[in-house]
């Protein structure tokens, strides 16, 4: 793993959307197994959404925010702030240890609820006037004062806050995402009971929320620093998108990890399913509808290529057919809606993800091995010296057979792992 400077820590937030496989990702990189790292019980996450679960439960989507009371209001900001608060306090334990904090997210709970009721209620025939302007986070003075907050910036936390975040965006196509939503919440509270949120629906069957934060770090947080700036450049974002984790793990995990300083010591892509010891306990923090969405990956014990289609290949208009069929032709109809309006997004998101191809045209003109690090085998009087990472330092290992035999190990098997990806990328373009 990277060294971290003295004094500072590196702050990593995993920006992503329910159904898009984030927590397959976190089993992967094995977050509560990485040395120097700080999480919480909940995989790195979710410190808005009881917010989120406040406003959708509590019926405030289903009214314009104008609309709501003075106690509504005054609960529903309290409940923001404890989650600032909480996530604040992870910030500065990282800081002071000098650790890696991962959290996670999912950004259409990032949203700030006056935003998010804005746009719910956007397009609405009966919108009565809604003025109210977004709230604003008691933070600490660090963070400026007031803190700032940029156009692009739709969530609850101030530019000065996000900028100290690597951001990485975990996306999936709309038509495996959206439906996976669906079908949860109609597990959980019934059919009709989960069509009549359409207010709460709306702001999540969108990748809005995801390309505007994805454009504010990109547009505003990567340019170098003003006279009058609050914040330092932030480091680009990245995006990756679900399917090829799934399909091309071996190729792009190892890279991640040494994007974001990890470790690749603890990268697991098989592992026990979850005890029901373990899903009881995790239930009790997570309530039922977290508990459902968790249930897959709970019971699983690797990655499932199955239920990962190519993206490329599906076909919404025969897609739109399965939904109006499984869900009945009004909630079909919305889906398919909710699917081609946020089609646009996510493509523009997937153009600027993290690519496989890449990743391999790298690591083969770098001499990368198994686990993403440049290896480059030298021939000298002495045997198994190496040269690692674009420091170039000399690190001797064991003299003879048994040091060379081990390295050789590790570059002939990144290098197959790097081919099966490849060949199965080959042959999905040729279907």
């Amino acid at each position: 793993m990277e060294s971290k400077e003295p004094n500072q820590a590196r702050l990593l937030y995993l920006i992503t959307h329910p159904r898009v496989a984030s927590n397959l990702l976190v089993r992967i990189l094995s977050i509560n197994n990485q040395p120097d790292v700080i999480t919480n019980d909940m995989a790195g996450g979710y410190f808005f959404l009881p917010a989120f679960m406040k406003a959708e439960f509590g019926k405030l989507h289903a009214k314009t925010s104008d609309k709501w009371t003075q106690e509504e209001n005054q609960n529903l900001q309290a409940i923001c702030q404890s989650g600032f608060d909480k996530l604040q306090a992870l910030v500065g334990r990282a800081k002071s240890e000098n650790k890696i904090l991962f959290v996670k997210e999912h950004a259409n709970i990032m949203a700030n609820p006056i935003t998010a009721s804005h746009y719910a209620w956007r397009n609405r025939n009966d919108k009565p006037t809604d003025e109210n302007p977004p709230w604003r986070l008691q933070v600490p003075p660090t963070y400026g004062s007031p803190a700032p907050y940029s156009p692009l910036n739709d969530t609850l936390l101030p530019d000065s806050f996000l900028s100290q975040f690597q951001p990485t965006f975990l996306i999936r196509h709309p038509a495996l995402v959206f439906p996976s939503c669906y079908r949860a919440q109609v597990d959980n509270e019934g059919r009709d009971a989960a069509a009549a949120k359409r207010e709460s629906l709306d702001i999540s069957m969108s990748f809005r929320w995801s390309r505007r934060l994805y454009d504010f770090y990109d547009t505003v947080l990567s340019k170098p620093s003003s006279a009058t700036s609050t914040h330092p450049p932030s480091p680009k974002p990245i995006v990756l998108d679900a399917s090829d984790i799934i399909h091309s793990p071996h190729t792009l995990i190892p890279h991640l990890c040494s994007l974001l300083g990890l470790s690749t010591d603890h990268l697991a892509y098989t592992w026990s399913p979850t005890s029901s010891t373990e899903r009881e306990r995790l239930s009790a923090i997570s309530g039922p509808m977290t508990a459902r969405f968790l249930s897959t990956i709970w019971a699983s014990n690797g990655i499932m290529r199955e239920k990962a289609p190519d993206p490329e290949g599906i076909d919404l208009d025969r897609e739109a057919e399965g939904w109006r069929s499984e869900f009945g032709e009004e909630e079909g109809r919305r889906m398919e809606g909710w699917v081609r309006g946020a089609m646009e997004d996510y493509l523009y998101l997937r153009e600027r993800r993290l690519r496989p191809e890449e990743v391999d045209r790298e690591a083969e003109m770098n001499g990368a091995n198994g686990d993403g690090k440049k290896v480059v085998v030298v021939d000298t009087v002495e045997e198994g010296v190496v040269v690692e990472g674009p420091e170039k330092k000399h690190q001797s290992v064991s003299a003879g057979l048994v040091g060379r035999c081990v390295y050789l190990f590790k570059i002939v098997g990144g290098q197959f792992w790097g081919l099966l990806d490849r060949m199965r990328r080959y042959i999905v373009r040729q279907k």
